[in-house]
């Protein structure tokens, strides 16, 4: 058990050096137009997956770099989902070969990893709600629905994301952009 934490970390971690976590690169307009889009893009992963809206939104911003990274305006992938086995999941159309870096206790170092490929970003979100949703380990956050904070906080704590400061990220922005605004009290798990 130890070592599949330790290998979700690891790709966590590489997704994340692939999609680029730079919130400074975009226009306010451009900023803007991909709050607003994620935000209409979110809904249907929202109701049917129960993630808050306004946290998927602000880890896309986080993980994809306000979707200017390569894997998410090649591929749609906001969220550095990995294909395991070079097969995309359920709900992903393909698989993308590309240049990733990965990490351990012993360093980093370069290497290329199989990433999904979606026919649209509201695949992306549907994908990443039914990945929180169905791993076991993220079941204490589907507690806080109607605390994007909290919930956040839960995830972080459950192990997503290496960095020490990524829920406390998430929640700036979420305030920052005023996320919360989509987030529907009407989500179920």
């Amino acid at each position: 058990m130890r070592q599949r934490i330790i290998a979700i970390l690891i790709a966590i971690v590489a997704a994340l050096a692939v999609t680029g976590t730079a919130t400074a690169s975009a226009s306010k307009a451009e900023q803007q137009r991909f709050i607003e889009d994620a935000g209409r893009n979110v809904a249907p992963s929202q109701e049917k997956y129960g993630v808050p809206a306004s946290v998927a939104v602000a880890q896309a911003i986080l993980e994809s770099g306000w979707g200017k990274s390569d894997l998410a305006s090649g591929s749609r992938n906001l969220f550095g989902m990995k294909c395991k086995d070079r097969k995309p999941g359920p709900i992903a159309t393909d698989c993308v070969k590309l240049p990733t870096s990965e990490c351990d206790k012993s360093g980093c170092w370069k290497t290329h990893a199989w990433f999904r490929v979606y026919d649209k970003v509201e695949d992306s979100f549907a994908d990443h709600g039914l990945y929180l949703s169905t791993n076991e380990r993220y079941a204490k956050a589907f507690d806080h629905t109607a605390d994007a904070d909290r919930f956040i906080v839960e995830v972080h704590r459950a192990g997503y994301a290496t960095d020490p400061k990524y829920a406390d990220k998430i929640i700036k922005l979420m305030n920052q952009y005023d996320l919360y605004r989509f987030n529907s009290t009407e989500s179920r798990v």
